[in-house]
């Protein structure tokens, strides 16, 4: 494991309209990331902590968390040179 890792490399997308507020995604993580507010909902605590490793995403029974690793859920420009950023799109449907 590289010690010199870029520890701002992912990003965390959490869709509270999705969200139930059970809790699993912040017990599961093993670098304490994730925080419930007061109404249990789950936060980015402390974003410099994640360690990628997609707990949070494959234990939530509510598909409300996506994990992106910039190197592969960034795209820094298209075709026509504008920026685009798939962090924050909205799931479909």
């Amino acid at each position: 494991m590289n010690a010199r890792r870029d520890k701002r490399a992912t990003t965390i997308d959490i869709y509270k309209a999705w969200c139930k507020a059970c809790g699993i995604c912040a017990a599961f993580c093993p670098a304490g990331v994730l925080a419930r507010d007061e109404a249990g909902y789950p936060y980015v605590k402390s974003p410099e902590k994640c360690i990628s490793c997609g707990w949070c995403e494959l234990r939530c029974p509510d598909f409300a968390i996506t994990v992106h690793k910039k190197d592969k859920g960034f795209k820094d420009i298209d075709e026509e040179g504008e920026k685009e950023k798939l962090q924050g799109t909205p799931p479909p449907g």
